[in-house]
């Protein structure tokens, strides 16, 4: 109830005060660290916090500039929510939304790689067999070196254990630093099936 109060409040404040949006924002970033660090998952706290750093920057650098605050709260919202595929959609059309200098646009890449890495490891860390790949997969994405994570999500995108939110996510994913990668994948299982190869 107290949690509710809270939300009106701040949405009453946020429609008079131009201050007050910088709290909401904030405070959708707090209550991200919150859930992810209540996760009992340490990798997932800690990519949680370089995320929400990030987007905090990044907003700090676009002052008001709506869509793109709008995104990146939307991003947090959708993490917070459960809601990966949407966080995923919203981190990636950051650079779409605005005409970034390059310190911003490497902040917005950063966003969306860090998002990946979040939903990676939220997503996948326990997927059996796999471990040695997503902890590639993340620490890539982490650090910003997505060639070197392209082997582990091809790996990872042909495992036979994936559910259909899974696959979906995983297929995202590569589709955005691969673009191509499933339907190579695709093309090449379909050459071995041919006799003699």
């Amino acid at each position: 109830m107290k949690k509710i109060i809270v939300i009106v409040a701040a949405a009453v404040l946020c429609s008079f005060d131009p201050a007050a949006l910088a709290q909401a924002d904030a405070g959708v970033a707090a209550g991200f660290l919150e859930q992810a660090k209540a996760s009992g998952d340490s990798q997932l706290g800690t990519i949680a916090s370089e995320l929400a750093g990030k987007v905090k920057s990044l907003g700090g650098l676009l002052g008001g500039n709506a869509a793109v605050s709008d995104s990146l709260n939307s991003t947090l919202k959708s993490l917070t929510g459960g809601a990966d595929s949407a966080a995923l959609a919203s981190a990636f059309n950051l650079v779409k939304e605005a005409k970034f200098t390059p310190e911003q646009l490497g902040l917005a890449k950063q966003v969306g790689s860090l998002t990946s890495a979040y939903v990676v490891q939220k997503n996948f860390a326990a997927l059996e067999g796999q471990q040695g790949d997503v902890a590639t997969i993340v620490s890539s994405l982490r650090s910003g070196k997505i060639k070197n994570a392209l082997p582990s999500l091809k790996n990872v995108a042909a495992s036979a254990k994936l559910t259909d939110t899974q696959k979906q996510l995983i297929t995202t994913i590569a589709d955005k630093y691969a673009p191509g990668l499933n339907k190579a994948a695709g093309a090449l299982d379909s050459v071995k099936k041919f006799p003699g190869l």
